[in-house]
């Protein structure tokens, strides 16, 4: 009973990190509609930084997140991971250790080079957006799908697939 339970909470935390993860990915689709000509180039700057940084940590977050949800393990929130652990305490998946894994260095960097503010302010957004969606077309299935479809250009959902295929790939590798 208690390893069913563990299962089930385990499975009701996955559900909403990938809930997480889609609003970021709304908000990071809709915030491209920002890139005009009379966007000032610092502006376009900073929000280009913002969606490529969030976009990479985003791919990641799936990666691990489908690893993990394969491997039968709570899911990890990469933005604030990092801040479990102290000094001279080792990090629990090898994955995410900057001194054992390439992927673990890139993780870090992104994490400190803004990634607990930037991932919030597009989940924000995005949730906002999905939510007023939602209301004004209510709940229609085949509308929601035909708008995800405009949201996720077909060459994106390939790269971002390879790219998670990717980061399973090389953890059973290592396994």
């Amino acid at each position: 009973m208690i390893k069913g339970t563990r299962y089930l909470k385990g499975l009701i935390i996955h559900f909403l990190l990938l809930m997480i993860n889609f609003f970021v990915f709304v908000g990071l689709i809709e915030s491209l509609q920002f890139f005009t000509e009379e966007l000032p180039i610092l502006n376009a700057l900073v929000l280009g930084f913002m969606i490529a940084h969030s976009f990479t940590l985003l791919i990641i977050q799936l990666g691990v997140q489908i690893l993990e949800f394969l491997k039968r393990r709570a899911p990890t929130f990469l933005i604030s991971y990092y801040f479990q652990f102290g000094d001279d305490e080792t990090i629990s998946v090898p994955i995410l250790d900057p001194t054992q894994n390439r992927l673990g260095i890139i993780i870090l960097l992104l994490v400190i080079t803004g990634g607990p503010i930037f991932y919030p302010i597009f989940a924000g957004y995005g949730a906002l957006v999905a939510f007023s969606l939602i209301s004004r077309i209510g709940i229609d299935p085949v509308t929601i799908f035909e708008r995800f479809l405009a949201w996720m250009p077909p060459i994106i959902v390939i790269v971002v697939i390879i790219i998670i295929v990717s980061i399973v790939a090389i953890e059973f590798k290592h396994a």
